[in-house]
């Protein structure tokens, strides 16, 4: 399949999975999975920082839309589009050159959660800070960032687990 259409693709499956299933559900009222800044998490690493930014942009933009948050999710995720490549630099052997496209078996199990858990960290705790944009709620704003994370990241190497065990067949 032609990789712009796997990324549109994925890009619609996220948001419709995130807006009709994942915004619905919170764990205990307090902490939220966002599974679709894998969408961001997945572009290729060889594509122009400018095109990275404008989809965060995007996928941002979009996930605002549905959840009536005022662009606290296209803040996050441009954040998130911009500090990309240094995490992926940080996790890789020759800063993300040698990659053709990122996934569990381009990275590894370890650098594949490095990179997704130092992303979907950073992206959360920029979201829930810009969500509660005051500091005496510092340290439930970071708890519920935390666990947020811990459960996002779970669900996406889960789906990420999933999508490379198909592709082996």
């Amino acid at each position: 399949m032609n990789k712009t259409l796997t990324h549109i693709i994925r890009f619609f499956s996220l948001v419709a999975f995130q807006v009709f299933f994942l915004n619905n559900v919170q764990i205990s009222g307090y902490l939220n999975p966002y599974v679709y800044i894998l969408f961001i998490m997945l572009l290729p690493p060889k594509l122009p920082k400018a095109m990275v930014l404008i989809l965060g942009f995007g996928m941002g933009l979009t996930m605002d839309i549905f959840a009536d948050s005022y662009g606290i999710h296209t803040a996050a995720t441009v954040l998130l589009a911009y500090i990309r490549p240094n995490i992926l630099a940080l996790v890789s052997i020759k800063g993300g050159e040698d990659l053709e496209a990122i996934s569990i078996k381009q990275l590894r199990f370890g650098r594949f959660f490095t990179y997704t858990g130092l992303l979907c960290l950073i992206h959360h705790f920029t979201l829930f800070y810009l969500e509660a944009f005051r500091l005496n709620e510092f340290i439930d704003t970071f708890g519920r960032a935390f666990f947020s994370t811990i459960i996002s990241l779970s669900l996406i190497l889960l789906m990420e687990s999933l999508r490379s065990n198909k592709n082996k067949r």
